[in-house]
């Protein structure tokens, strides 16, 4: 979706979008969403566009997102011995040196690099992502912010980001890589369980009637919160049978 707006597709034409840092012109961003008037020709037009987002969205995220998910977990159950992968920062490497003990050095060499590209441009995407949000929210959310450096959005961007890598290489430093996973993913779950309730709210008292979401993908939304909310009741309390030692919370107040 950020990759539409920045191209300008649909509504992303009048929203703006944040230029590069280095050889990019400054452009006017929007704090404030915008809606089309509904016309039969405007209406043809978003027809046209959601068309090219469901294909983009159930065939190449969503098929991709499964087959990115179970492909890894299959080769994984299959030959890593199940409690036994370590919780270091090799835990990338132990597929490909099991593949490798099988089938020899070169398939293991090509799994290694397969498995290093997947998790960079994976945290990529999740940076990039991080970033533009809290962009976004403090953006729309502080008029002094938008006047800053003349309502030029690269600084607050870039400023952001250069922040967000900085932490992250001190992260790596305080704990294992696992725990920094288990973090995230979690961290993204409470997200998802906020953003869907907040994506429902948004698109059915703001959008026009005439483009809101039918009902059941209202109902996705909601099955969305709970399906993610699960995840992460389960990681606080340590399983379906609450478990004091791998439960997050509980660990957390011990900490503290």
């Amino acid at each position: 979706t950020n990759w539409a707006r920045d191209k300008g597709f649909g509504m992303g034409q009048v929203v703006g979008y944040i230029p590069a840092a280095i050889g990019g012109h400054r452009r006017k961003l929007a704090y404030a969403g915008s809606t089309f008037s509904i016309t039969p020709k405007n209406m043809e037009r978003w027809n046209g566009w959601w068309r090219i987002v469901r294909v983009d969205q159930y065939v190449v995220f969503f098929c991709g997102a499964l087959l990115g998910m179970i492909l890894p977990a299959i080769l994984y159950t299959s030959f890593i011995v199940p409690g036994q992968a370590s919780p270091g920062i090799g835990v990338a490497a132990e597929l490909a040196s099991a593949l490798g003990d099988k089938y020899g050095l070169a398939l293991a060499y090509i799994v290694a690099m397969l498995g290093a590209w997947i998790l960079f441009k994976t945290q990529l995407v999740i940076l990039e992502g991080t970033v533009r949000s809290v962009t976004d929210l403090l953006w729309s959310s502080s008029r002094r912010i938008r006047e800053w450096r003349g309502g030029d959005a690269r600084a607050l961007y870039y400023g952001i980001l250069t922040l967000t890598v900085v932490w992250g290489v001190v992260a790596l430093r305080l704990t294992q890589p696992i725990i920094l996973l288990q973090l995230g993913a979690n961290m993204a779950g409470l997200v998802f369980v906020i953003s869907s309730l907040q994506i429902l709210h948004v698109n059915t008292t703001l959008l026009p009637p005439e483009i809101r979401p039918s009902l059941w993908r209202r109902g996705a939304l909601v099955l969305m919160a709970l399906f993610y909310g699960s995840f992460v009741l389960l990681w606080l309390i340590g399983g379906f049978l609450p478990d004091p030692v791998p439960a997050f919370s509980l660990n957390l107040s011990v900490a503290f």
